[in-house]
């Protein structure tokens, strides 16, 4: 009995079992005794691996061709643990688009068709917006030692349920509440109730004020008004009315005004033309033309159909101006004028940020040797009192050492300050920038004024063709 207990101590002994931190791999590690060169049996390596604990994901094959085939004073990897599979997040498949996605639909020669109105998603009640996938709990694993190990579950979906749009049963779909229009904010699906004017806007509905969106089939007759808290679209002519909308403003026809009555946008304008309006737009404009109009628009005007023209008026826009005419044979005066953006020197001043960084860092360092220092000389002030005896050498040293730190804090304090009153001072400094620019694909006749701030381009030619005009610390023709 004593002769086997030995041999397996000895059998241990050439037998080294290793187990990584985590638990996960299991290694076997022969060393060859060179007195005994009795080889190692499968069932003398398993029962070192049982004497470790490991009893999952041993290789039993790995550990058989290394008992027929030993290999010696290296690791040999004959157990393996599974890794838990994480759960797959869940989702929110949404079965509408979003505003952004919705665009004018041109037809096969190029010109916009403005008589479909497209331009928003109507839902019913009950349809379904969108689908919700959960997350799932995954898949759990083991260690070498049959310990479980924990899948992380998926996570769950970004969504909330918007106005007038509900969950369903079991939480996996939203559904629409009533009819309306849908509309998105991050990830919030939204259905706008809508104002729908089934005819025109005349002495029969009065003016509107609405804080939804609105729909009118007709016409918007002259001298009324209409207001709204988002989208408004006429199926008709904008005839000399009134009108305010905070969010876009589309019309299958045109707007025909008399140069007295405002028309306010939020967002974009759409419409088939413009003539003789006054128009505050705080997006962009999409026209085919624009006749003798006051329009100041804060972000594109881009002409597109069949004639793309600009003739008479005036227009202000912050945005680019894409046409192909801008004028007129008979040099009508026509007055384009580029707003100019207000801003700071930004790089400049980041600069001179980064460089307050690195100073309140040496500063910094300068107050810890400042500590330090004093903490020194009071150590060797309490050592004079103790010897009755201070060395004055070390007296000087430490007043020497004491006025170069304090020279030194004072020069970074000084320069930190500098460069605050110089941030302070470019702050204070505005540069204009002109981001706009004026393209004509055709023809740029004599009388119209373009300018961007105060800055006028001037041209002697009788017109100008197939080119642009932009701003690069001044004015710049260009050719497209």
């Amino acid at each position: 009995m004593n002769e086997e207990t030995n041999a397996i101590n000895e059998i241990q002994g050439l037998v080294e079992v290793l187990i990584s931190d985590d638990g996960m791999l299991g290694y076997i590690k022969l060393t060859k005794d060179p007195e005994n060169p009795t080889p190692f049996s499968k069932e003398q390596l398993m029962e070192a691996l049982r004497e470790k604990k490991i009893c999952d994901g041993i290789n039993k094959e790995a550990v058989f061709n290394l008992a027929q085939r030993p290999i010696f004073n290296m690791k040999i990897n004959v157990a393996k643990g599974q890794n838990p599979i994480a759960g797959e997040n869940g989702r929110v498949d949404y079965l509408v688009k979003r505003d952004s996605e919705y665009h004018p639909e041109y037809e096969e020669d190029g010109v916009v068709d403005y008589k479909n109105l497209n331009y928003f998603q109507m839902a019913v009640a009950d349809q379904v917006l969108c689908v919700i996938t959960k997350p799932t709990a995954g898949i759990p694993g083991k260690n070498i030692l049959g310990e479980l190990l924990v899948a992380e579950k998926g996570k769950d979906p970004v969504f909330s349920v918007g106005e007038n749009t509900a969950l369903n049963a079991d939480e996996t779909k939203i559904v629409a509440t009533c009819d309306g229009m849908v509309r998105f904010a991050n990830n919030t699906v939204s259905i706008k109730k809508i104002l729908h004017i089934h005819k025109n806007v005349d002495i029969f509905t009065g003016n509107l004020d609405f804080s939804g969106d609105i729909t009118i089939d007709g016409d918007v007759g002259m001298g009324f008004s209409v207001k709204s808290g988002g989208t408004i679209t006429i199926k008709g002519v904008l005839e000399d009315a009134h009108i305010e909308a905070a969010g876009n403003l589309f019309i299958s026809n045109g707007i025909n005004g008399s140069g007295r009555r405002i028309i306010k946008v939020g967002k974009d304008l759409r419409c088939k033309y413009i003539e003789d309006a006054v128009l505050d737009v705080k997006g962009n404009i999409t026209a085919d033309y624009i006749i003798d109009s006051k329009i100041t628009c804060m972000g594109d005007i881009t002409l597109a159909g069949s004639k793309e023209l600009i003739n008479g008026g005036e227009i202000h826009l912050a945005g680019n101006l894409f046409a192909k005419e801008i004028g007129s044979e008979r040099e009508r005066p026509t007055k384009i004028k580029i707003l100019g953006t207000n801003s700071v020197d930004t790089p400049a001043i980041e600069a001179l940020e980064k460089e307050i960084e690195d100073l309140s860092v040496k500063l910094e360092v300068m107050f810890e040797k400042e500590d330090q220092l004093n903490k020194w000389a009071l150590s060797q002030d309490k050592a004079a009192v103790i010897n009755k005896h201070q060395d004055r050498a070390v007296k000087e040293k430490i007043g020497v050492l004491t006025r170069e730190i304090n020279k030194e804090i004072m020069c970074l304090k000084n320069e930190i300050n500098k460069n605050k009153a110089e941030i302070k001072r470019i702050e204070g400094q505005f540069i204009t920038t002109y981001d706009g620019l004026v393209s004509f694909k055709r023809k740029l006749y004599r009388g119209v004024t373009i300018s961007f701030g105060d800055n006028i381009f001037q041209f002697d030619l009788d017109n100008l063709e197939h080119s642009k005009i932009y701003w690069d610390d001044e004015i710049v023709l260009g050719l497209l």
